[in-house]
């Protein structure tokens, strides 16, 4: 395993930040003390790691999907980047995807924790893998016209093509739901028929069947794109104001309560405005959303990760302020096409984690989060 190098002074994480030992049972009781347990693998490999390291665990660097460039690879190292998105599509056949996605993991690789390497496998129009090896998607609104149990077993053969080509988190599937009487009007979903359908409780039942289908090749999944971006009017990847119509208790949103029955290991969270929701920030940015919506109403309590944060829609604010805002209303795993916004996010998520002690809880938990969810797909060795 190639150590990486460290370019920022290694700062103490929340594990030195004033936190107490669990209280166990008196040592004549006949129930185990829990410092007696023996922790975790997400929490032992928490333990072997830099504080570096860890805050490298809450990002996924976009790189070329035909291959990282040399650039790329020493940009993911030295920052300890703990993940990866193969960014564009591209026609490399399975085997030769392997080697980029190998080639990847042999730098963001520390103390026995692997990379999710990651891809938009979604459906016809947003396939990014398509070569040798790669089965030829259906688009989304026939995926909707299988049956579940059908969808789910496609999904597993999909998930399988891309578990031999080294990629172990699909950023799929969509559950925005686009009405009929909106269809390609809707920019970022409908234009492509990506959606599952148009109807919520049928897109939620479908959405749980890919999860479930991708898990039973040993792929996680990211549910997208929470509350919804079925009706908006614009796409967020080139339009920085895009807003969509969804309320709190919107009948649309049960598309994504349905799809959470499928254990999805994250959900991807939108970077659109919801004007009906709260007067506040854009949702990746906003905790009534993803504190309030998602973790409070729906109970999610996996990772929540971002749309990327190389597009149009977050580019007023420089790197590390959008990582910082990202991570404060309740973000867990920050997405971003672009590398070079690696070293200026990691360098001010671990300054706040040195400032504030709040802060620094926080960084554990999400780190301990996305480690969960590596040792459930078993990249923790």
């Amino acid at each position: 395993m190639r150590r990486p190098l460290l370019l920022v002074p290694l700062l103490l994480l929340s594990a030195c930040a004033g936190e107490t030992a669990p209280t166990g049972s008196s040592p004549s009781s006949s129930a185990p003390s829990a410092q007696s347990q023996a922790p975790s693998a997400a929490e032992a490999a928490y333990d072997r790691m830099t504080p570096q390291q860890r805050v490298g665990q809450l990002f996924v660097l976009g790189v070329m999907s035909t291959g990282a460039t040399e650039e790329q690879l020493r940009q993911l190292q030295q920052d300890s980047a703990g993940n990866a998105f193969l960014r564009g599509p591209t026609d490399l056949s399975v085997e030769d995807t392997r080697a980029v996605s190998d080639a990847i993991a042999e730098v963001t690789t520390y103390a026995g924790v692997r990379p999710f390497v990651s891809a938009d496998q979604e459906s016809a129009n947003a396939q990014s893998l398509d070569g040798d090896g790669f089965s030829a998607m259906p688009d989304g609104l026939e995926q909707g016209e299988l049956r579940p149990a059908r969808l789910r077993r496609e999904a597993k053969t999909w998930g399988e093509e891309l578990k031999a080509a080294g990629v172990t988190l699909d950023l799929a599937p969509v559950a925005d739901v686009v009405p009929t009487d909106v269809g390609t009007d809707n920019d970022p979903i409908g234009y492509f028929e990506r959606q599952l359908g148009s109807e919520p409780t049928p897109v939620g039942r479908h959405a749980a069947a890919f999860v479930r289908g991708m898990a039973d090749a040993g792929v996680a999944t990211s549910v997208k794109h929470f509350p919804g971006i079925g009706r908006a009017s614009g796409n967020t990847d080139s339009d920085p104001q895009v807003s969509d119509p969804t309320t709190r208790n919107d009948p649309l949103l049960g598309s994504f309560e349905g799809a959470l029955a499928g254990d999805p290991a994250m959900v991807m969270v939108s970077s659109g405005f919801y004007p009906k929701i709260s007067d506040g920030p854009r949702a990746c940015f906003n905790p009534t959303i993803i504190k309030g919506m998602l973790r409070g109403d729906l109970g999610y309590d996996g990772v929540i990760v971002s749309d990327s944060f190389g597009s149009a829609s977050v580019a007023g604010d420089p790197p590390g302020k959008r990582a910082l805002r990202f991570f404060r209303a309740g973000g867990t795993l920050l997405l971003d096409t672009n590398s070079d916004d690696l070293r200026p996010m990691a360098r001010a998520v671990l300054r706040e984690t040195q400032d504030d002690p709040a802060f620094a809880k926080t960084t554990k938990a999400n780190v301990l989060r996305v480690l969960e969810a590596k040792e459930r797909f078993g990249l923790i060795g």
